[in-house]
């Protein structure tokens, strides 16, 4: 059972039944409501603390738990990043829709092997061994 995210509370205290739809957005950690007017509303996802409201949080220990804004600097280290996000579910693509397009793929790769498997068969049953000799003497040919 999953958790609804931060940011779809806030969007339904704010605007409640005017809201159409709701998306995450993954990379920025927020929750996106297109509303009926055509108006769009965004909504954090995270909760972080400001300086205004726990003063005693140290401004080291802030900046740390602010996210990076500069670019790994080599290949490796962007691909770790990268990694790193997918595997916390913060990228772009969540690790779900990775998992579901993986299966629908295999689904389809399997179904299409069958449906080959099957033409295969019936042109043995229907032209014999002479049917494939032919095809592969056409494709020599060529």
């Amino acid at each position: 059972m999953g958790t609804i995210p931060l940011g779809e509370d806030i969007l339904l205290a704010r605007h409640g039944s005017n809201i159409v739809k709701l998306r995450q957005d993954r990379k920025h950690r927020s929750t996106v409501a297109y509303l009926r007017g055509g108006e769009i509303d965004t909504a954090s996802n995270v909760l972080m603390a400001t300086q205004e409201v726990a003063p005693v949080v140290s401004q080291a220990a802030f900046e740390q738990a602010q996210p990076a804004a500069e670019q790994p600097a080599t290949p490796a280290a962007s691909i770790s990043a990268g990694a790193a996000r997918y595997l916390n579910n913060e990228s772009a693509i969540s690790r779900d829709e990775v998992r579901s397009l993986a299966k629908i793929s295999l689904g389809f790769s399997a179904i299409m092997g069958t449906v080959f498997g099957g033409l295969l068969l019936a042109l043995y049953k229907v032209g014999g061994p002479e049917a494939f000799d032919s095809i592969a003497t056409m494709t020599t040919m060529q």
